[in-house]
C-alpha cells in the first residue's frame, strides 16, 4: 500500500512551493492598501478645536444658525463638525423632522469610519494561520520527499519563509487595526458629546 504523501510523486509534491508565498503576498498587498486607505482617511478626520466648539455652543444658544456653521470651517472634517453644519443647515431652512436627518448621517459617518476595517482585522487573523499552513506543508514535503533530497531542502526553506511571511503581514495589520479602533472610538465619542451639548439648543423657541 502506498502512502499518499510519499516520494516526489505524492499530493504535496504536486503543489508548487511558491504557492502559499504567492498567497501571503497578495493578502500583504491588500492590507497594505486598506492601511493606506484609512491612514488618509482618518488623517483628514480633524477634530473640532475647543475654542471653536465654544464659540458654536454659544452662538447656537443665540439662535444664530449662519454664523455657527461659518465656526465650523471646511478644514475641520470630523463627523461632528459634519453632523453639526448639516444641523444648522436644516434648521436655517426650516425643515421640521431635523433629527431623523442627523440620525441618519450619524449612521452614515459611523459606517464610513467602520469601512474596511474588519478586512483588515481578517487580514490580521488569517497572516500567522497562512504562515502556520505553509509551515505544515513544507515540513510534510520535506519527510516526504526525504532527507538530504533537494525536495526536503526545499520544503525547509517553504516552512520558514511562509512562517516570517505570514507573521510579518499580520503584525503590522493588528497594530493599525487597534490604531484606527481607536480612533473610530475617539471621533464617535466626539460625536456623541458634541450632539448632546449643542443639539438640544435646536429645539428652543
Amino acid at each position: 500500500m502506498s502512502f499518499p504523501f510519499a516520494k516526489s510523486d505524492s499530493i504535496i509534491s504536486s503543489v508548487p512551493p511558491q504557492t502559499i508565498p504567492i498567497l501571503i503576498i497578495f493578502v500583504s498587498i491588500v492590507g497594505f492598501t486598506i492601511i493606506v486607505e484609512r491612514l488618509v482617511y482618518y488623517f483628514r478626520l480633524k477634530a473640532i478645536p475647543q475654542d471653536h466648539f465654544r464659540r458654536v455652543r454659544e452662538l447656537a444658544r443665540e439662535q444664530k444658525w449662519d454664523e455657527a456653521k461659518d465656526v465650523l470651517t471646511a478644514e475641520v472634517q470630523s463627523p461632528a463638525a459634519v453632523l453639526l453644519r448639516m444641523a444648522f443647515d436644516l434648521k436655517r431652512r426650516g425643515v421640521q423632522f431635523w433629527e431623523e436627518d442627523i440620525r441618519q448621517e450619524g449612521f452614515r459617518q459611523i459606517y464610513l469610519m467602520e469601512r474596511y476595517l474588519t478586512g483588515l482585522g481578517t487580514i490580521a487573523t488569517i497572516g500567522p494561520l497562512l504562515g502556520v499552513l505553509g509551515t505544515v506543508i513544507g515540513i510534510v514535503r520535506s519527510f516526504a520527499e526525504g532527507a538530504g533530497t533537494q525536495g526536503a531542502e526545499v520544503g525547509i526553506s517553504e516552512a520558514l519563509i511562509t512562517t516570517a511571511m505570514g507573521l510579518a503581514i499580520a503584525i503590522p495589520a493588528y497594530i493599525f487595526y487597534n490604531l484606527f479602533t481607536r480612533m473610530k472610538e475617539e471621533r464617535i465619542t466626539e460625536m456623541e458629546n458634541v450632539t448632546d451639548l449643542v443639539l438640544p439648543h435646536l429645539n428652543k423657541r
